[in-house]
């Protein structure tokens, strides 16, 4: 039995992460609290944290710290884009005509490697890049 057998978890799309870690919605942050205290892993693709970063600094730089906070943790764990990951990625949409959503197509590709369901806050930016995805909506959120 290895690791990935025992432990279950979500991929976090940038909408959750700029919620969970921007501390706008109660919910949100409820819900961060009780995946901590149940054991369930976060992964964060580095692409959707970059665009979370982002949204938290320009909506409120003030949630800076509870966003470092919440990548402390040590059930989150980030994915690195990497070569390997970047191009299946772009594999995700071969042939199609989308336009790059580079967290997006991050996202996707590392709940299907994993078999774990996405969490967003605005699940329909997902299903664009894969329409079989399974996301989960963040409570509060929809």
């Amino acid at each position: 039995m290895s690791i990935d057998d025992t432990l279950g978890g979500f991929v976090l799309d940038a909408s959750a992460l700029a919620a969970l870690g921007g501390g706008e919605n109660i919910y949100a942050t409820t819900w961060a609290d009780r995946a901590a205290v149940r054991g369930i892993v976060l992964l964060v693709p580095a692409a959707a944290l970059s665009e979370a970063w982002q949204q938290i600094r320009r909506r409120d730089p003030d949630h800076v710290e509870q966003m470092r906070d919440l990548l402390a943790s040590p059930m989150v764990l980030i994915e690195a884009l990497d070569e390997t990951e970047a191009a299946h990625a772009g594999e995700l949409v071969c042939g199609r005509d989308l336009d790059p959503d580079v967290a997006a197509a991050q996202v996707a590709t590392c709940a299907r490697a994993r078999d774990w369901p996405a969490l967003a806050a605005q699940p329909a930016r997902l299903w664009v890049i894969d329409p079989e995805l399974t996301v989960e909506t963040l409570p509060g959120m929809s």
